[in-house]
């Protein structure tokens, strides 16, 4: 009977190295097809993130100036106060007269809401208003909708503005305490209480799996994260080339924008402006005209407004105030936002610091997914008024 036949030690040898050039072979098919989804994933999921970041900014842009329903001195909101202003207003925010181009707060009044007119003098020390029968409040609802909690502004249509938090109300009578830093100055009767919504978008640190977070906010009592991992947030902005006029539409002393002067020889005894002035108009000898400088001739499209310009006055409703604010906020009539985004994990990104704010430890480029930048245009409706 004859053995049986097997396999030398060479033939195996030369098997095995055929096996492993064959493995070896579908690796290489294999493994880049796996870094290229991975890469995909990757950056999918960074547009749904720039999109959910996009959405929540734009809707609240879009109602910037918004309301009330019955108007303040018969325009809305942002017609006479700043709608948007580029820094983090509130109790938590920053310091009264910060200019930031990566954080923005937005101020609108809710359309079913309405503006109140005090019926007394209100001393912001004493911490009670007395609210009057405003026209657009239910005639049974002394206290025109307004209840413990609400955030609202109180405007003497000058210039003079402050942000308070509604502790309580008793009938006609509404308890009020200051929202952050406020001129802390008298509002005479017939200056409008208006209930407003006030929102803040800024980049704040997370943890080392979340990086940079967008963040929401009231800078006061509450703050949510909206999406993680964004390099960059840029704010620009673009207002109105001319300056504001007095006698439009046939109503002497109303300026087509912003608050309206005293009439020539009156003073707003809390003001430092003299007589028939304030933060944007001055009085001469012939009348009142702007203290604004006009940016462009009429008739063109908006400009740019640099940071620098929203931050060296005049100040409203003046450089004393301790919520000052720079007049040149009430020309914004659109807003750009910037934002980049990247991936999540640090082995989608790469080490070319040119593509990753954040470089990554991946080193095969197929598997990569860049730094993503969107950038979208908001012209909030309440703030064309008059244009």
């Amino acid at each position: 009977m004859s053995a049986r036949a097997g396999f030398t030690l060479a033939e195996l040898l030369i098997a095995a190295t055929i096996v492993l050039v064959v493995m070896a072979g579908l690796a290489a098919v294999v493994d880049p097809g796996h870094a290229a989804s991975r890469a995909q994933t990757a950056a999918t999921d960074i547009r749904l993130r720039l999109r959910a970041a996009s959405e929540a900014l734009a809707a609240e842009l879009e109602a910037a100036g918004s309301g009330p329903g019955n108007g303040v001195f018969g325009r809305p909101l942002g017609g006479i106060a700043p709608a948007v202003v580029p820094l983090r207003l509130g109790p938590r925010g920053d310091p009264p007269g910060t200019v930031r181009s990566d954080a923005l707060t937005i101020i609108a009044a809710p359309r079913t809401g309405a503006a109140a007119e005090l019926a007394a003098a209100f001393v912001p020390a004493s911490g009670v208003a007395l609210i009057a029968a405003s026209a657009g409040c239910r005639a049974a609802d002394p206290a025109c909708g307004l209840g413990a909690g609400q955030t609202v502004a109180v405007l003497d249509g000058s210039g003079q503005w402050d942000l308070f938090t509604v502790t309580a109300a008793a009938g006609a009578s509404l308890g009020l305490q200051p929202r952050g830093a406020i001129s802390g100055r008298p509002f005479p009767a017939g200056s409008r209480l208006v209930p407003v919504n006030v929102v803040c978008f800024f980049l704040q640190q997370g943890t080392a799996s979340e990086g940079l977070q967008l963040m929401t906010g009231d800078a006061d009592q509450w703050e949510l994260p909206v999406v993680d991992h964004l390099t960059g947030l840029t704010v620009e902005w673009f207002g109105e080339p001319t300056p504001p006029r007095l006698g439009s539409a046939g109503r002497p002393g109303v300026a087509t924008y912003g608050p309206d002067p005293p009439p020539p020889g009156d003073d707003t005894v809390a003001d430092d402006w003299p007589q028939g002035e304030n933060c944007t108009f001055f009085a001469f000898s012939g009348g009142q005209a702007s203290r604004l400088p006009g940016l462009a001739p009429v008739g063109t499209g908006l400009v740019p407004l640099p940071v620098a310009m929203l931050a060296d006055g005049p100040w409203c409703p003046d450089g004393s105030a301790a919520n000052r604010y720079d007049a040149d906020l009430l020309r914004v009539r659109a807003i750009r936002v910037t934002l980049v985004a990247e991936a999540s994990a640090s082995m989608a990104r790469g080490a070319d610091t040119r593509l990753f704010a954040h470089p990554g430890s991946l080193r095969d480029r197929s598997g990569v997914s860049a730094d993503w930048r969107t950038v979208f245009d908001v012209v909030p409706r309440a703030l064309q008024a008059g244009r």
